[in-house]
């Protein structure tokens, strides 16, 4: 069963760093701990060459894969932002979700993700 936030003891703020994403996906947080609850916050993608590279950022709920970001071309030298805080979501220990991201080259883009780990 979820865990009703309504009711929480805890909550943690969290931030998960990943370096030199590969192509292949890479979990950037989860999964998901038993009796918590993590609301994704933020989600920030880095370009550490000079030249765009994309970045795709996954959620796997259970065998269910979403996509929350495509391919999306992140300038040289550059940052975006995958998710906000104006459009966050969470994260369920009931089907051990995960993050995940990965990069159209290799190594180029590193991933940080700030999140309230909840129990």
């Amino acid at each position: 069963m979820p865990l009703n936030i309504t009711n929480i003891a805890s909550v943690v703020g969290t931030t998960s760093a990943v370096n030199s994403i590969p192509t292949t996906g890479t979990v950037v947080v989860g999964p998901v701990v038993t009796n918590h609850c993590y609301k994704i916050n933020s989600v920030i993608a880095a370009n550490k060459t000079s030249s765009a590279a994309n970045v795709t950022l996954t959620l796997n709920r259970g065998s269910i894969w979403t996509t929350l970001a495509y391919n999306m071309s992140v300038p040289g030298n550059a940052a975006i932002i995958l998710v906000g805080k104006d459009a966050p979501f969470y994260m369920m220990d009931t089907t051990a979700d995960t993050l995940s991201a990965s990069a159209g080259t290799g190594n180029a883009i590193d991933i940080i993700a700030s999140f309230e780990d909840m129990s």
